[in-house]
C-alpha cells in the first residue's frame, strides 16, 4: 500500500505537476479498467523467444443493471531464462568435491495472479469500490556474471587472507581464478551452486474504497486496504560459482520464508467553497506492518583440505531472523486558490509521524550438530578463530542440516547480542506551494501553462541489520530530506499538431541514502545504507509530439542532468602488516583472528547512483488506414548516458558499473475496422546492445565483481480480442 496524496510530499523521484483530476483517480483507484453497466471483454495472448508465453482475459459482468457490477482478470508471464550455468570441463578435480555445482537456467520469468473487483452504486451520490489482487512468482533466481577488477591500490584484502589456507588448497585455484573463469564463459553462461535455485513471492491485497458526494461542493472519500506477502530467495551474492558469499531462506535448519501484513486506512474530504474560487482536500493516513517471520541463513563453505589437512573445512555460517514492525500516521491538506480564470496558487503540507521497530535474531552454527556422527571440533579455537572444523571420519561426515545456536565459542555463554530490538521515530512537516498561468491561443499557441514549484519531501530513515564492526549493535541512518525547484511551461500549438512541455529542476538532497559495504565482527560481508550529507542534481527537460501530417506521429523526449555529491565521507577496509606504520586517522580492526586497517575516505569525487548524465527518447508512428483496418508501424529509439550503479568505493573507481545504455524497439500493429482484433509484431533491444544494470560489487573485498547484464534481443507477436 501506498500514500495516496502524491501531490502533498514530493515522491524522490522527479517531481511533476499532477492535475486534480488525476489525483483523485491515483487516490480512489478509479479510472479505466473499472466495473460498468456493459457486458463485455479483453483477451491477449503473447508469444516470443526464449519461449515467451503470456496471457490475460478479463471480463467485465453487471451483476444488478448499472447498480452492482463486477470485472475479473487472469493474467500470466512466462518465459525461459536467458542465463545459464554449467560446469566446465576444466573445473579442478578437488573443486568438484567441494563445490556443488548445477547446470540450470536463470533469469527467467514464471508469474501469474488475477484481480476481481466489485462496485456498488448505492445511491446517486454515494458508491462503494471492493479489489482483490493476488500475485503468485515462482520462478529461478537472477544470473550474475563475476568480473575481475586490477589497478586498484587496497584491493582484495579478504582474497588475500583466504586464497593460501583455505581456497587454493581447496578448490585448486585462487578467488580471482574462479572469477576469471566465470568472466571467461560471456556474459550468459555462469558457473553457479544454487540449490535450490529459485525467487518466489505470493502478494494478496483487499481494498475497499467508500466514495459520498456530500453535496454538490463537498466530497467524502475512505480507502481501506490490507495487504499479505510471503517470499524468499536464494542468491549467490559473490557469482564465482564457488561457495563464498550466499544467502538463503529455503537451505539449512531453520530458514524460512519472510511474512508481512500490512494495513492502511486513509481518509479524504475535498470540495470546493468560495464561489469554486477554493478547490481542497484535507485528510488522514494511517499505516501499519509487520514482518513476523523470515530467516535466511548465510554459508560459506565447507572447504575442505583447508590448511592443507584433508579432514579439515573452513566454515562459517550464521541464522538471522529480522522482524520488523513500521506504523505511521499522516494529516494532509491542500488548496488550489483560482484569482481569476488564469491564475492559480496551490499550497499544501503535511504532518508525518512513523515509527520502525526491529529486531534481529542472530546465530552462529552449533558444533555439536556439525557433523553426522557428532565428533566435529574446532580446530584453531586457541586462537579465537571458529571457522576451522575438524571432521576426524572424513567430509562425507559433515551435515549441512546442522542447527544453530546463540551460544558464543569465545565465552561459551549466551552471546547477549544475540537478540537485540532497536526503535526509531521521527516527524516530519513537509510543505510545498506552486503558482500557475494558464494562457488563452496566442499566435501559434492554442493553449498554454507556466508553473512555479517548490516543494519539500523525505525518505524514511531506519535501522540497519548489518551490525556495527566495535560494537556488534544494530546501525541506523537518517531520513533522507529534499527540497525541490522547478519551473515549466507546456502548449498546444498549430491547431494541437503539437505538443511542447519544457522544465528547469533543481533538487536539494540532506543526508541522501546510499549503498556501501560493511563487514561485520564475524567476518561477513554485508551491503549497509549510510548518509551522504549533501548532494543536488539540476536539470532540464524537453518533451514534444508533433503532428506533421495526417496519421503522423513524432515523440522526442530529452533530459539533461548535472549532480554533485558535495559531502560524502565512508569508511574502507584494506590489507595491513602487522609492524607497519597506521596512516593518520586510520585505525586497526581485528576480524577472525586477522588485523585490517580501517580509513575514512572522502566520496565526494563519485557520481550519484542509478543517474544518468543526459537521456534521449524519439518515436515515430504512423496509421495506414485501409478497408482490412488500419496498420500502424512504431519505431523508437532510447539512450541514456553516464549511468552508474556501483556502490563500494572501488566498484565505482573501478568505472565497471558507469554505462550508456541504448535500447531501440519497434512494433507493427494491425487494427481490425471494428477494432475488436488486435495482432501485433515486436522487437525490443533490436541492436542487441548488452550493458550492465546492477550486480553485486565486491571489489574491496575480493578484486571482483558481481555484474548483471540487460535482457539480450525480443521478439513475438500477440493478439488480441475485445468484445
Amino acid at each position: 500500500m501506498t500514500d495516496h496524496t502524491p501531490t502533498i510530499t514530493l515522491s524522490l523521484e522527479r517531481h511533476r505537476n499532477v492535475d486534480k483530476t488525476t489525483v483523485n483517480r491515483i487516490a480512489s483507484g478509479s479510472g479505466p479498467g473499472r466495473p460498468d453497466e456493459e457486458y463485455g471483454g479483453h483477451a491477449e495472448v503473447r508469444v516470443g523467444n526464449y519461449n515467451r508465453f503470456d496471457s490475460k482475459a478479463t471480463v467485465n459482468v453487471p451483476l444488478m443493471g448499472d447498480t452492482l457490477m463486477s470485472r475479473f482478470s487472469l493474467y500470466q508471464t512466462k518465459s525461459d531464462g536467458y542465463v545459464h550455468s554449467e560446469i566446465p570441463d576444466n573445473l579442478p578435480a578437488q573443486a568438484a568435491g567441494n563445490t556443488p555445482f548445477i547446470e540450470d537456467e536463470f533469469s527467467d520469468i514464471n508469474r501469474w495472479g488475477g484481480q476481481g473487483q466489485l462496485r456498488w452504486i448505492a445511491s446517486d451520490d454515494l458508491l462503494f469500490d471492493l479489489n482483490y489482487n493476488y500475485g503468485k512468482t515462482d520462478q529461478k533466481s537472477r544470473g550474475q556474471n563475476c568480473e575481475v577488477v586490477t589497478g586498484i591500490p587496497g584491493i582484495g584484502w579478504q582474497a588475500n587472507l583466504q586464497n593460501a589456507a583455505i581456497i587454493v588448497p581447496s578448490t585448486g585455484q585462487t578467488i580471482v581464478d574462479w572469477c576469471q573463469a566465470n568472466e571467461d564463459l560471456g556474459k550468459d553462461k555462469i558457473m553457479a551452486n544454487l540449490d535450490p535455485n529459485k525467487y518466489k513471492a505470493e502478494v494478496s491485497t483487499l481494498a475497499l474504497t467508500a466514495d459520498w458526494e456530500i453535496n454538490d461542493s463537498l466530497n467524502f472519500k475512505s480507502i481501506t486496504a490490507g495487504r499479505n506477502t510471503t517470499g524468499g530467495e536464494v542468491n549467490e551474492l559473490d557469482a564465482m560459482g564457488i561457495s563464498l558469499l550466499g544467502r538463503s531462506n529455503y537451505q539449512a535448519t531453520g530458514a524460512a520464508e519472510r511474512e508481512t501484513d500490512a494495513y492502511s486506512q486513509e481518509f479524504q474530504l475535498s470540495g470546493n467553497a468560495f464561489d469554486e474560487k477554493l478547490d481542497y482536500v484535507v485528510g488522514m493516513y494511517g499505516f501499519h506492518e509487520d514482518t513476523d517471520k523470515g530467516a535466511a541463513t548465510s554459508p560459506s563453505g565447507p572447504f575442505f583440505n583447508a590448511l592443507f589437512q584433508p579432514d579439515v573445512a573452513f566454515y562459517q555460517s550464521n541464522w538471522t531472523e529480522l522482524l520488523a514492525k513500521n506504523s505511521s500516521f499522516s494529516t494532509f491538506g491542500q488548496g488550489d486558490w483560482h484569482f481569476d480564470e488564469y491564475w492559480t496558487l496551490t499550497l499544501g503540507a503535511r504532518y508525518t509521524w512513523e515509527e520502525r521497530r526491529l529486531t534481529r535474531n542472530f546465530q552462529t552454527p552449533d558444533i555439536a550438530s556439525m557433523s553426522t556422527n557428532g565428533n566435529a571440533f574446532y580446530t584453531l579455537a586457541s586462537r579465537n578463530v571458529y571457522t576451522f572444523y575438524s571432521f576426524p571420519d572424513g567430509p562425507g561426515t559433515f551435515n549441512p542440516n546442522h542447527g544453530y545456536t546463540t551460544i558464543d565459542p569465545v565465552t561459551g555463554l549466551p552471546d547477549p547480542l544475540a537478540s537485540q530490538t532497536q526503535k526509531y521515530d521521527k516527524t516530519k512537516v513537509t510543505p510545498m506551494a506552486s503558482i500557475q498561468r494558464t494562457f488563452d491561443s496566442i499566435g501559434f499557441m492554442d493553449f498554454g501553462n507556466a508553473y512555479a514549484t517548490v516543494a519539500n519531501g523525505f525518505l524514511s530513515g531506519g535501522l540497519t541489520d548489518t551490525v556495527d564492526l566495535a560494537t556488534g549493535l544494530m546501525g541506523e541512518y537518517k531520513p533522507e530530506e529534499v527540497w525541490n525547484y522547478e519551473v515549466g511551461f507546456k502548449m498546444d500549438a498549430w491547431d494541437r499538431k503539437l505538443r511542447l512541455n519544457t522544465a528547469v529542476f533543481y533538487t536539494d538532497y540532506q543526508d541522501r541514502q546510499l549503498t556501501t559495504i560493511r563487514i561485520s565482527p564475524e567476518g561477513r560481508i554485508a551491503g549497509a545504507l549510510i548518509n551522504a550529507e549533501s548532494s543536488y542534481i539540476s536539470g532540464i527537460e524537453f518533451e514534444a509530439v508533433v503532428l506533421p501530417v495526417e496519421n503522423l506521429q513524432l515523440t522526442a523526449n530529452v533530459t539533461f542532468n548535472e549532480s554533485d555529491i558535495e559531502k560524502y565521507d565512508d569508511e574502507r577496509i584494506s590489507a595491513y602488516t602487522t609492524g607497519d606504520p597506521v596512516p593518520d586517522g586510520c585505525s586497526t580492526i581485528n576480524v577472525s583472528g586477522n588485523l585490517l586497517l580501517n580509513c575514512p575516505i572522502d566520496r565526494s569525487d563519485e557520481n550519484l547512483p542509478r543517474l544518468p548524465d543526459s537521456v534521449f527518447y524519439l518515436a515515430a508512428q504512423y496509421t495506414f488506414e485501409t478497408e482490412y483496418g488500419s496498420i500502424v508501424p512504431l519505431l523508437s529509439w532510447s539512450y541514456r548516458t553516464n549511468l552508474d550503479n556501483c556502490f563500494d568505493a572501488s566498484s565505482c573507481i573501478s568505472g565497471l558499473y558507469k554505462v550508456d545504455q541504448e535500447d531501440v524497439a519497434a512494433r507493427l500493429t494491425w487494427n481490425s475496422p471494428d477494432m475488436a482484433w488486435r495482432v501485433t509484431a515486436f522487437g525490443n533491444n533490436l541492436t542487441d546492445d548488452r550493458y550492465v544494470t546492477g550486480g553485486t560489487p565486491l571489489v574491496d573485498v575480493t578484486a571482483t565483481a558481481g555484474t548483471i547484464y540487460n535482457q539480450p534481443r525480443t521478439y513475438g507477436v500477440e493478439a488480441a480480442y475485445t468484445w
